[in-house]
């Protein structure tokens, strides 16, 4: 998963450096933001169960 955020980023910035529209970069800034979002809702409470957070 954290490959596919990775992945996503550098479109994004793909997308700023080819000059693409505004909307284009805004979907594909929206979508990484909406993946790593749902990243953290996996990984947060996974970690408080494990004991891992002080």
């Amino acid at each position: 998963m954290d490959a596919l955020l990775f992945a996503g980023l550098f479109a994004t910035l793909l997308c700023i450096v080819g000059r693409r529209s505004r909307v284009v970069v805004v979907a594909v800034w929206s979508a990484m933001f909406a993946a790593v979002v749902w990243l953290m809702a996996h990984h947060v409470p996974e970690i408080l169960a494990l004991g891992l957070a002080r």
